[in-house]
């Protein structure tokens, strides 16, 4: 994984990048860049230069923000973290596609368990989960299924341009690694909680419009985890 880091305290980038390096499993694959502003940053980057930059809002001069969209110009699918020391800036993310914001004041328990929701995330949208149909393999990027549901003894996976039908058990499909934001709201489905909109009485409403059924046994796990899940992708 290639990660940036753009931070003008010196300490802090270097404190920063030792808790990513402990925090991730197979810390020889990492390769971390630091820079200590804005400018230096930009004078290197190029599209598809990154995966994560992790970007201090409150630099001199040109700034996290005004930084963050100069790289959404040139790069729509990088991962974009703000580090800020004051929660209000947080919400001006939202307008260059960045959902991730972690406050400098904060617990390392709290930065590692932010930094393990980001490292899922380029799992996710890295990871492709192959099955064979009829007559064809597929590799379908775990970023593409909004759902898995069983129908007829098959397995019907929905993505977000196409479903496709293969033979399987949807317990072998819980038990994949690959498929850490999923969620069983019902036993036939396996949804992917990136896709979920809201929570129903007895509904999964997903931001494809599609109607997933809840049961009442396991609609409490589908809640926690879908809060969960809101909560860490801030």
């Amino acid at each position: 994984m290639r990660i940036a880091i753009v931070d003008d305290e010196q300490d802090f980038l270097s404190n920063l990048k030792n808790m990513i390096s402990k925090s991730y499993p197979e810390a020889d694959k990492l390769n971390i860049s630091e820079f200590g502003s804005g400018e230096k940053f930009l004078n290197n980057f190029k599209k598809n230069m990154y995966d994560v930059i992790i970007l201090d809002i409150e630099m001199k001069e040109l700034n996290g923000l005004e930084t963050a969209e100069k790289i959404r110009s040139a790069d729509s699918f990088v991962i974009i973290v703000f580090l800020t020391s004051h929660l209000e800036f947080a919400l001006q993310g939202y307008e260059v596609n960045a959902f991730r914001y972690m406050l400098k004041s904060q617990p390392e328990p709290m930065y590692r368990r932010q930094l393990n929701s980001i490292f899922n995330e380029y799992h996710q949208t890295h990871m492709t989960f192959p099955i064979q149909t009829k007559n064809t393999m597929h590799n379908i990027s775990i970023s593409d299924i909004v759902f898995f549901e069983v129908f007829k003894r098959m397995i019907v996976l929905h993505a977000t341009d196409e479903t496709y039908e293969f033979y399987g058990k949807l317990s072998e499909i819980e038990n994949d690694e690959r498929l850490i934001n999923f969620v069983k709201p019902h036993k036939s489905y396996y949804v992917n909680l990136a896709f979920i909109d809201n929570l129903e009485h007895d509904s999964v409403i997903m931001k494809t419009r599609d109607k997933i059924p809840l049961s009442r046994k396991l609609k409490q796990s589908v809640t926690y985890k879908f809060l969960t899940f809101l909560t860490e992708g801030c």
